[in-house]
């Protein structure tokens, strides 16, 4: 019997540049964020970053939700406060670029 095409998860990637004088702080504001938007929201599939492999402090994240409004409720969050408070304090050597998506379906076979 056919089956239903999972509905579209509302993803983002994105990428920061982080001042080298940061790099700690930034670190810290991260985890945190993940720990808490991985333990906390429901509507997140996933949180997943590290550092680029060949430009140091340079770091990229993909994040998946459910839907457009289980990103809306992550930004609601006590974690996502703390990132923005650090996010607006100059920390970054050029602007993050943020791109949002909505994921393919799987090909049917």
């Amino acid at each position: 019997s056919p089956t239903m095409a999972a509905a579209a998860a509302y993803c983002l990637n994105v990428n920061l540049y982080v001042k080298p004088e940061r790099r700690d702080e930034f670190l810290t504001c991260i985890r945190n964020n993940a720990a808490g938007t991985l333990s906390s929201e429901p509507a997140a599939i996933e949180y997943t970053w590290g550092e680029s492999a060949t430009e140091p402090n340079t770091f990229h994240f993909h994040e998946k939700y459910v839907d457009e409004a289980g990103f809306q409720a992550h930004t609601q969050t006590p974690h996502f406060a703390a990132w923005e408070t650090f996010a607006s304090s100059d920390p970054f050597t050029k602007p993050p670029e943020v791109t949002f998506f909505s994921s393919a379906p799987a090909s049917e076979s």
